[in-house]
């Protein structure tokens, strides 16, 4: 039988310096935003020289579109564990959609180096400035019409609207959740952990219950 996880067409980010230039974009343009980051920055956060940025990836707009087409595989995850969910009136199907929605996700908070891809999405999608760049609308839209047509399918009942904006809510508890630190500053204790879980219980139960 094949999992989802198997049927998942997994693309890697580029090898050796490249992908080294991405990863280091990665934490520049999440710290800093779109507008406030340079291609020396990035270079100097890469530790090679700035021609070698520009030779790869030529200007600034190329190389911040090239740190989310290198992790589209995250999305690609996300939509073949969806894709497996067959039965819409299954008792598990919510929980399935859930993770599917948030687990490929997570997977990203569970390395330091690659928590900052999940800041920098959070970035892109709250910066007024973003629809100039079209990155969310066509590497992430398509995957919210596919979750929100799953929903309609699994909770029928729900009234008008329901659907797009649970899936918006949902987002937004996703997404947060990539600033661990937050909890340290708002209880003054570090993270005791159970976040995973703690997130698909919140989610789910929102969901069910709404």
């Amino acid at each position: 039988m094949t999992t989802a996880r198997n049927a998942t067409t997994t693309r890697k980010p580029p090898p050796g310096r490249a992908e080294q230039i991405l990863r280091a974009g990665e934490r520049v343009f999440a710290r800093n935003g779109y507008h406030g980051t340079t291609m020396r920055q990035v270079a100097d956060a890469a530790e090679v020289g700035l021609s070698l940025v520009v030779y790869h990836f030529k200007t600034k707009d190329r190389l911040y579109r090239a740190i989310f087409e290198a992790r589209q595989y995250v999305n690609e995850e996300r939509l073949a564990r969806l894709a497996a969910l067959r039965d819409p009136t299954a008792p598990d199907a919510l929980d399935q959609l859930v993770s599917a929605f948030i687990d490929p996700v997570l997977a990203l908070h569970d390395d330091p180096a690659d928590v900052w891809y999940a800041r920098l999405v959070l970035r892109e999608a709250s910066d007024p400035s973003s629809q100039e760049r079209d990155i969310i609308a066509e590497l992430f839209d398509p995957l919210a019409r596919a979750f929100v047509t799953a929903l309609e399918r699994i909770l029928p009942d729900r009234p008008p609207g329901f659907h797009a904006w649970a899936y918006l809510f949902s987002v937004g508890a996703l997404t947060q959740s990539a600033f661990d630190d937050r909890i340290t500053n708002i209880t003054g204790r570090p993270d005791a952990g159970g976040k995973h879980e703690f997130l698909r219980s919140y989610i789910t139960a929102a969901l069910r219950g709404a």
